[in-house]
């Protein structure tokens, strides 16, 4: 049985859900994890595997087929494969992915890929090894690109996403689409989001048009649709993978956005540049009716904005967006 399908407030058809399944993480990259660190929350506040089904059967009543799992690192989660396995049971489910840092994924991927996992989101925020550490604070580099390879051997379709920030270097850049070109994989620069409470710092910006720059100069690409895709996507000539380039600051395109996401502790969240969010946590827990579990994902629709402050705005990385950018609303969020 449909429901009638969940549409916001702007007319734009929600089918795509993020469920964060833990906000703990192996990293702690400067992009997201402030100085002082997170106070992460017990286990015992996520939402159960049973919890997360039964919201996924009910959103997918509602039109929601396209399903990513993050995190946090969603490979800490001690029982993501059943997650995996149960939630690909979901008829509606025609899309289930996970993004993932890729330090811990080489083991799993026989198994993730025998649940029913259909795709790989993986971060890869630099090419050098050096680099990655003064990013990540980790040195799991070699991991990283090493379950790279193996995700591909095996037949995941694989996303790189690079989070590009002040001191990447034309090199790096050069290096991460030749990566595309050789291998059938897609990668995607994204610019530095504030979405991470005090891990948000504007002067770190790199404007993506100065990354599309470099790579015009270097590579011949063909644009390919991009529908109601965050990435504006090319085609490499010559070269088996894509390129894509996510502007959420200087040329924002929230206002086609079709997501919502589920925090690990059952909050509803419309939009991650607002702190905007509907718990569904006590529902879910309690037991509640499908009906007021509908209607919560409804409201949360429905409170979604029609974009953030940089459509009208654009962050355009002078000295002046510094100060001006500082205190952007948020909510805390690690993990995409």
């Amino acid at each position: 049985m449909h429901e009638e399908p969940l549409v916001d407030s702007y007319g734009r058809h929600i089918n795509y859900l993020r469920i964060s399944l833990t906000d703990l993480c192996n990293f702690r990259c400067i992009y997201c994890t402030p100085a002082a660190g997170f106070r992460t929350m017990p286990p015992s506040e996520y939402l159960t595997q049973q919890e997360i089904l039964r919201f996924v059967r009910i959103a997918g009543r509602m039109g929601i087929y396209r399903v990513r799992l993050t995190g946090g690192e969603p490979l800490l989660r001690k029982d993501i494969l059943e997650i995996v396995e149960v939630l690909k049971s979901v008829e509606t489910v025609r899309d289930l992915s996970i993004t993932t840092n890729g330090s811990r994924l080489k083991p799993f991927l026989e198994p993730l890929k025998k649940a029913g996992l259909d795709r790989l989101n993986i971060s890869l925020d630099s090419m050098d090894d050096f680099r990655f550490k003064e990013i990540t604070l980790t040195e799991a580099y070699s991991e990283v690109m090493s379950s790279v390879m193996a995700a591909l051997e095996i037949g995941f379709p694989v996303k790189l996403n690079m989070v590009i920030l002040k001191g990447l270097t034309p090199y790096e850049i050069i290096r991460y689409v030749s990566l595309a070109k050789e291998y059938p994989l897609d990668v995607r620069f994204l610019e530095f989001m504030p979405l991470c409470g005090t891990g948000w710092r504007p002067d770190l910006v790199l404007p993506i048009r100065e990354v599309r720059r470099i790579v015009n100069e270097n590579f011949s690409l063909t644009p390919l649709a991009r529908e109601n895709n965050v990435a504006e996507e090319f085609g490499i000539e010559g070269g088996q993978g894509k390129v894509g380039f996510i502007a959420s600051l200087t040329e924002s395109f929230c206002n086609d956005c079709s997501r919502i996401r589920l925090s690990a502790d059952g909050d509803i969240q419309p939009c991650l540049f607002s702190d905007r969010q509907v718990s569904v946590k006590a529902l879910l827990k309690k037991g509640a009716s499908d009906a007021a579990i509908e209607e919560a994902i409804r409201y949360a629709a429905s409170i979604k904005p029609k974009g953030n402050r940089f459509f009208d705005e654009p962050f355009t990385g002078h000295e002046k967006d510094f100060e001006k950018y500082q205190n952007t609303p948020m909510i805390r969020t690690i993990g995409g």
